[in-house]
């Protein structure tokens, strides 16, 4: 493999000129204006610009994660907005709890999904059927090594009211494919597994969905991170305003475990 030079840079994403900003082979000009979020969202991201139907669906998936009342990361955040830290620095806190239980799962059903389509396009056409088998090859995997399947159950909802939302939005706008097809059959064949229905939570949505966009796995994270950016904002701005300061547990709530001294 060759080695770069990293002392040259090279990009194919956007270029300052004296008067403008070349983006992906457009004018920055031109797009202001012109382009909503979502769509130059799409734009920077691929190279190619969005359809109708799929900024629609982009932007309702980015709607319905920027916002999630007190959660993990608003409290994150909050608590860091009461030390007097920048917003900024708050916002960052509270992303940087997203991981492979709390917000980012949908990362790692992503991946599953598009190597799993992948694999089936590789050995032949793409069908309804093989991709019901798929599902219940993934299902009985996981329940083997007992290990839950992400993209299903949420603590705070019996079922994702988000979810069917963005799956009736996908499916009008001809976005629902062969991923969201999957997904579909994972939810069936793991309420079948386990005897009770198990729905698909956002995260399982926001995985389905990107890859049917034209987005790779690696994107995930993404589509909750800057939605969610502005939700934070908003709690920061909040917490500031209440003029909360030194969030913090109680003493009388921590529990000492260590020795005692002798």
């Amino acid at each position: 493999m060759t080695t770069r030079d990293t002392n040259a840079w090279e990009t194919d994403i956007g270029e300052v000129e004296k008067d403008d900003v070349i983006i992906r082979g457009h004018r920055l000009s031109q797009l202001i204006g012109n382009t909503s979020y979502s769509e130059m969202m799409y734009l920077v991201l691929t190279g190619k610009r969005a359809t109708p139907g799929q900024a629609r669906v982009l932007d309702a998936l980015l709607v319905s994660v920027m916002e999630h009342g007190i959660s993990p990361s608003s409290t994150i955040t909050r608590m860091l907005a009461s030390y007097g830290v920048p917003i900024q620095v708050g916002i960052a806190a509270g992303v940087t709890t997203f991981g492979d239980i709390q917000g980012g799962a949908g990362q790692q059903l992503a991946l599953k999904l598009q190597s799993v389509v992948h694999r089936i396009a590789e050995d032949g056409e793409v069908t309804d059927e093989s991709l019901q088998r798929a599902a219940k090859e993934i299902v009985a995997d996981s329940r083997a090594r007992r290990e839950p399947l992400e993209g299903f159950g949420h603590p705070q909802h019996g079922a994702d009211p988000r979810f069917p939302i963005l799956m009736g939005i996908a499916k009008e706008e001809g976005v629902f494919s062969h991923h969201s097809t999957l997904l579909a059959h994972l939810e069936h064949e793991l309420s079948q597994a386990v005897g009770r229905k198990i729905p698909a939570n956002v995260d399982g949505a926001i995985a389905a969905l990107i890859l049917d966009l034209g987005f790779t796995w690696e994107t995930t994270r993404i589509f909750l991170v800057a939605p969610r950016s502005v939700g934070l904002a908003a709690h920061y701005l909040e917490e500031v305003a209440q003029g909360n300061t030194w969030r913090h547990v109680p003493a009388d709530q921590v529990n000492y475990t260590g020795p005692d001294p002798s």
